[in-house]
Parts: structure tokens; C-alpha cells; sequence
């Protein structure tokens, strides 16, 4: 049996050298591919970062955003995913809803003031986003619940809390605080 493959290998030389240097076999997994940047009125934003590769594909790409926003659970610290962050201009004119695909979420917002509301497992948070005349945006880490076990979830009316974060309300959504 040995003589047949060594004669096979020795009648077809090139055989096993048609495969070219560098070629993904089925051990050698292929880098992640950068998550797609998204577009909603004259916003530039990406989310993602499950996982270590993506992660380290989202930090390549992070030089590209002037505000990055980390969700994690306030119970233990793991990502999380599926957070949704309303963002209000300086007029409280919605310009942005998105859901995040994962822990990291970055924008690219002109210059300006705008205010972040953030919903996970039932809780609402309202953060000030300031973008410099510079282009330069801040880097928030957003501690929230999550579906977690260790730690029950805080609940709030949606309707109560965007009406806050449009002004209608006495919560601090508009008055100073982040």
C-alpha cells in the first residue's frame, strides 16, 4: 500500500504543492471581518465586539468614531448585547435608534450636545454626550443590568422616560448630570 502512494506521489509531483502559501486550510480560521458601518441621519455608527477577535477588530476601527459607548452588566462586569440608545440633538429631535449587536458601540457625531438614552433589561438611563468643537467625543462605560440572576432588574416606564429625555420631565435627563 505504501508503494502505491509513494508511486502516485512520485508520477504527480505537483499535487500536493498546488495549494498556494498562505491558503486558509480547515485548522487555520480566517480573521473576522469588521462589522459594517451603519448610516441614519448623517450619523456613522458600528456595533459589535462579541467575542476577543471581534473585539480587537472594533479597537482597530475605533480611531474612526468620536464617541464609544461599552455596555456591561452593573452585577458582574460580563458584555452586554441588544442595548438600545435613543440619541437626542441639542433640540431633542431624535437622530439616532439603534440596538447595539454587542458590548461596544461607536459613533461618529458632528460637534455638539446630545443626550444618550440607554434601555437595558428594563432599565433606562439618560447620558450627556458632548462632542467638542474639535471633533473629540467622550468614552462611556454604561453599567446596567442585565439577564443576570445574581441581580434583579430595575424597572421603568419607557413612555415616562422619553418623555423626560425630551423635557417633559423632572428626572435630571436635561438638567446637568451624565
Amino acid at each position: 500500500m505504501r508503494a502505491i502512494a509513494l508511486t502516485a506521489c512520485l508520477l504527480c509531483p505537483g499535487l500536493f504543492v498546488a495549494i498556494p502559501a498562505g491558503a486558509a486550510s480547515p485548522e487555520s480560521p480566517a480573521a473576522p471581518a469588521a462589522p459594517a458601518i451603519q448610516h441614519m441621519n448623517g450619523i456613522d455608527y458600528v456595533s459589535g465586539g462579541i467575542g476577543v477577535d471581534q473585539v480587537a477588530v472594533m479597537r482597530s476601527i475605533a480611531g474612526r468614531f468620536n464617541v464609544h459607548m461599552q455596555f456591561v452588566n452593573e452585577a458582574d462586569g460580563s458584555s452586554l448585547s441588544d442595548v438600545t440608545v435613543t440619541l437626542f440633538d441639542a433640540r431633542r429631535e431624535i437622530v439616532l435608534l439603534v440596538l447595539s449587536e454587542g458590548p461596544l458601540l461607536f459613533l461618529r457625531l458632528p460637534p455638539g450636545d446630545y443626550r444618550a438614552l440607554v434601555r437595558s433589561a428594563g432599565a433606562i438611563e439618560c447620558r450627556t454626550v458632548r462632542v467638542r468643537p474639535d471633533g473629540t467625543g467622550p468614552a462611556l462605560l454604561l453599567r446596567l443590568p442585565g439577564d443576570s440572576l445574581v441581580a434583579p432588574a430595575r424597572t421603568g416606564n419607557p413612555r415616562q422616560a422619553m418623555r423626560r429625555a425630551q423635557g417633559g420631565g423632572t428626572d435630571g435627563c436635561y438638567r446637568g448630570g451624565a
